[in-house]
């Protein structure tokens, strides 16, 4: 191809393309540039003029704002301190060690709030902090400080806080009881010159723990022998040496033939109300029998008296009752022997549906006659109300009796009799 063809072919090229080169003189392009013509871009132009805009929207001192103060959020020195990083000064603050505040901290500690311990590292900042437990009255509070007395310093030094504050040294062997600690706990009290508190917690503990009696026995004397051997003075010691030997009685009951079991917490008096309901009239000398247990333990002949009163009341044993309350006078006449009021007995024998004829032959010992004779009206006793009403020749109330009895009774009768007895001298 000569360039003479060349040329024409190019200007046929750009006169026949559909893609024209950008031209000032063509405004068709332009008018749809970015896609938005003229004729909108007109109109955008006059919506915006048409909007009438406020003075006061440019005015600053006009706008409320809910806003707090910075300073109210952020402390001045941290203001600063970003101030100066922002412009550019920065500076590295010394890492301070935060100061024991044992007021704050036992604070959150009574509030059940997080805290910790270990900035209290030195002595007298664990002396403050326990003193503030205490001041403060919290039993709580004072055992988790104690702990960590305890955990951080050594076993003397720690005691020897502990004996400088009471209060403190009464939680921490509560604290040390209820783990069962027995050896702590004597240690503790006795450093501090309390042999008879530690002896005491030793046996309050043995007792509540033991349920066993084979071990409670075991325990109980070697605590005795530990403990209470070198305390003659301690007032408790012969209740420990007692009831080591109620151990020991039931202990030898069991291996008989009765095979007897007690409740753990049974008494000295239940085992005696078993031996007067089961064993009465039982050899002295035989382990069963009820002055075996009267004589080892000491009990009182009002308590002995009561409680065998109370057995035979229960086995209906009324000749067995007679045996015990009463004994032979001058002249074979009958005495009423007993530490009971005469009171108490006729409620415990009412109680036990003893019949009127028991009551009556009690009855006789009340004075005076009018206490008598309020006692046999409440007990039901109409043979010694008619007497006592004919004794004192009191025909009308005697009368007025007789009405309330069951016609045809036995004690109606008795009342008929008396009412028509020559003998008696009758007051109206």
């Amino acid at each position: 191809m000569s360039k003479a063809d060349a040329s024409k072919d190019d200007e046929e090229y750009w006169n026949s393309s559909e893609k024209h080169s950008f031209s000032f003189d063509q405004n068709t392009e332009v008018d749809n540039l970015f896609g938005i013509s003229k004729s909108g871009t007109a109109q955008l132009k006059a919506g915006i003029s048409n909007i009438e805009v406020s003075e006061e929207y440019f005015n600053f001192d006009n706008v409320t704002s809910d806003s707090r103060p910075l300073l109210s959020v952020i402390s001045e020195p941290t203001f600063t301190a970003i101030l100066k990083a922002d412009n550019g000064f920065s500076e590295v603050l010394p890492e301070e060690t935060p100061a024991v505040d044992p007021t704050k901290t036992l604070r959150r500690v009574l509030l059940g709030q997080p805290f910790s311990l270990e900035e209290y590292k030195s002595l007298v900042d664990k002396k403050s902090l326990l003193d503030a437990a205490i001041a403060s009255g919290n039993g709580d509070a004072i055992l988790i400080v104690v702990l960590f007395v305890t955990k951080t310093l050594k076993p003397a030094l720690a005691q020897r806080l502990l004996m400088e504050r009471p209060d403190a040294m009464n939680v921490y062997v509560h604290y040390l009881s209820t783990r069962l600690m027995l050896n702590e706990i004597t240690d503790l009290l006795s450093m501090q010159g309390r042999p008879i508190d530690a002896a005491m917690t030793n046996l309050n503990v043995i007792i509540r723990n033991t349920r066993d009696e084979t071990r409670l026995l075991q325990k109980l004397m070697k605590c005795y022998k530990t403990q209470f051997v070198s305390s003659p003075e301690c007032r408790e010691t012969p209740f420990v040496q007692n009831y080591i030997r109620l151990l020991e009685w039931k202990g030898a009951l069991r291996n008989t033939k009765f095979h007897e079991e007690f409740d753990p917490d049974s008494s000295v008096l239940d085992c005696l109300r078993y031996s007067c309901r089961d064993h009465w009239g039982a050899s002295e000398g035989t382990l069963v029998a009820p002055e075996m247990l009267l004589h080892q333990h000491e009990i009182t002949p009002r308590q002995y008296q009561k409680v065998a009163l109370e057995s035979r009341v229960a086995v209906k044993a009324w000749e067995d009752i007679h045996n015990l309350l009463l004994s032979k006078g001058w002249m074979g006449s009958e005495k009423l022997q007993t530490n009971l009021p005469i009171e108490d007995i006729l409620k415990i024998l009412h109680k036990g549906e003893a019949p009127t004829a028991v009551l009556d032959k009690f009855l006789r010992y009340v004075d005076p006659v009018e206490r008598r004779l309020h006692l046999a009206k409440a007990f039901s006793c109409p043979k010694t109300v008619i007497e006592i009403l004919g004794t004192q020749g009191d025909r009308t109330s005697l009368l007025e009796y007789r009405d309330t009895l069951i016609p045809q009774s036995e004690a109606f009768f008795l009342a008929k009799r008396t009412l028509s007895s020559p003998t008696i001298r009758w007051k109206s």
